[in-house]
């Protein structure tokens, strides 16, 4: 892999600049996923900030919802590479009835913006997987229409300051 034009595509990224089909065919290239998920992240980030819109029985739309890989780690680069070949306005869909909720999560993280979840999701259930990504969950409808805003997730050293009691 070309240093220069890593370090080229990084500060393309960084700088919220768009793009290049060859960008995106080097990206394509590389095996470095905490590269591509930091990446994917920061491209995320600068359009949603940390928040995460779901909803509950909805289906994701035809071509926002990358295609299970032949591994996770496929999966989540293929997550990254919609986010990082993305217009500014698409939305990136993780499903957790078609990638299961461990990779879904991961998605979140890769660059995935949006969840959609199968009819019977447990709500809350749904609100921690979001939380515990270290996001902030919007519940909305399947027209994209905001419900509920729900609070940011609570910093991790706030949330362990009492130890788990496992032994009960």
């Amino acid at each position: 892999m070309d240093p220069v034009h890593k370090r080229q595509v990084d500060d393309k990224v960084s700088g919220g600049a768009p793009l290049l089909p060859e960008d995106v065919a080097f990206l394509g290239e590389s095996d470095d996923l905490s590269w591509l998920g930091r990446l994917a992240h920061t491209r995320r980030t600068a359009r949603y900030a940390n928040r995460v819109t779901f909803v509950i029985g909805g289906e994701a739309p035809a071509g926002e919802t990358p295609a299970p890989g032949t591994s996770p780690a496929e999966s989540l680069k293929a997550f990254a590479l919609a986010r990082l070949s993305a217009a500014d306005d698409a939305h990136v869909v993780a499903s957790l009835a078609v990638h299961g909720a461990p990779l879904a999560q991961l998605a979140l993280n890769f660059g995935a913006d949006d969840l959609v979840c199968p009819a019977d999701a447990d709500r809350d259930d749904v609100l921690n997987l979001i939380w515990d990504a270290g996001l902030q969950p919007v519940e909305r409808t399947p027209d994209h229409t905001v419900i509920t805003e729900h609070p940011p997730p609570t910093p991790l050293a706030d949330r362990r300051k009492t130890p788990q009691n496992i032994w009960t």
